[in-house]
């Protein structure tokens, strides 16, 4: 999927929709986690408030979108991974990219999560506060280390298997998976013991 983020960003601006492939992923994710089956693309559009239709090659974009996610999300072996940049760009816009997705994935979850937020498990409550944390992510590009590449790979790790965990919680019935939190989200700004409470 990373090799056709340039592309589908250009088919993205290209008809209109001003979200980039890393945000409407995460919304689609998010929907998907939150217990919705299948995501309508109309659905979406609504929620990224398009003042337009979307063309037929957005929706089939989504709809694509949707049946792999929905694949490497139920895949015994974890293939899932947030969609973002490929590592050949600028960690400015990987980490930029990874906040979008992180917003788009917290819209989509609060649209399709029709359940009381008192039967969300303290891990998946935990999870989406850390995701909420994560939509606030920002880089201007200065006094980038390698460090900062490492503390960039490990959270996006942390996101990966997070993700899983809610999809095995609420999207599907399988039993779930432990995420471990990164310890590394103070390079951006993050509070490691967050709200426990579900941010809608």
């Amino acid at each position: 999927m990373q090799a056709d983020y340039k592309m589908m960003s250009l088919l993205l601006t290209g008809n209109h929709v001003q979200h980039s492939p890393a945000e409407v992923h995460g919304m689609l994710t998010g929907q998907l986690c939150s217990g919705v089956a299948n995501v309508d693309p109309e659905d979406l559009g609504g929620l990224m408030e398009q003042p337009q239709q979307m063309v037929p090659v957005v929706c089939k974009l989504i709809e694509r979108l949707c049946g792999e996610t929905t694949e490497q999300l139920a895949h015994v072996d974890y293939h899932f991974h947030p969609l973002l940049p490929s590592d050949e760009s600028s960690l400015m816009d990987r980490v930029n990219a990874l906040g979008a997705w992180c917003d788009g994935f917290m819209v989509g979850f609060a649209a399709g999560y029709i359940g009381p937020d008192s039967a969300l498990t303290s891990e998946a409550r935990e999870i989406l506060s850390d995701f909420g944390q994560f939509a606030a992510i920002s880089e201007d590009g200065s006094e980038l280390s390698e460090q900062d590449e490492v503390d960039y790979m490990e959270l996006v790790e942390y996101v990966r298997m997070a993700t899983i965990t809610l999809f095995q919680q609420l999207g599907a019935a399988k039993p779930p998976v432990s995420a471990s939190r990164s310890t590394v989200v103070s390079r951006f700004g993050f509070d490691e013991r967050p709200d426990d409470g579900f941010i809608h």
